[in-house]
């Protein structure tokens, strides 16, 4: 909103101060409000898969929003110990076929009754050009001994 202003104003000060000698000053276009509108944006193309519980009760869902040049990953979680944080992971492969972690996701962070709701916006094209990729949250807060062990794992491919 401010920035409309200063166009605004910008353009009024740059009209009322024109050339003087009988020449004319012209003020910039400003955008119109069309042209910067988020609706213009393309559509997110999104996708839903189950995170299951490995040595857990503890449930989930992932969901996938591809733009062009960017993946946002959400992931959302019931049944954590509750206030506890676990390092996430985009891994090369699948989760009956462990690879290599490819990208590194925002923690997970349970709340008090262990539930949680964490996004992650990566500069990623989905799908891979090559391969599949799952998606692991861990047992712990890093991946020092045990807190490295799979507790959920969701593949991210049909």
């Amino acid at each position: 909103m401010n920035r409309w202003v200063a166009l605004v104003a910008l353009a009024a000060t740059t009209s009322a101060c024109g050339a003087s000698g009988g020449g004319t000053a012209a003020a910039s276009p400003s955008p119109s409000p069309a042209a910067v509108s988020p609706s213009s944006l393309p559509s997110p193309r999104v996708l839903h898969f189950k995170l299951d519980g490995i040595k857990t009760t503890a449930t989930g869902a992932i969901t996938v929003s591809v733009l062009p040049g960017s993946v946002t990953i959400e992931i959302v979680i019931t049944g954590l110990q509750p206030n506890s944080v676990h390092v996430s992971h985009v891994h090369l492969g699948s989760c009956a076929q462990p690879g290599n972690i490819l990208l590194a996701l925002n923690p997970v962070v349970a709340d008090g009754q262990g539930n949680s709701d964490t996004r992650s916006t990566l500069n990623a094209t989905y799908p891979p050009t090559s391969g599949t990729w799952y998606a692991v949250v861990h047992a712990g807060p890093d991946m020092q001994g045990s807190n490295a062990t799979y507790l959920l794992c969701g593949n991210l491919f049909a």
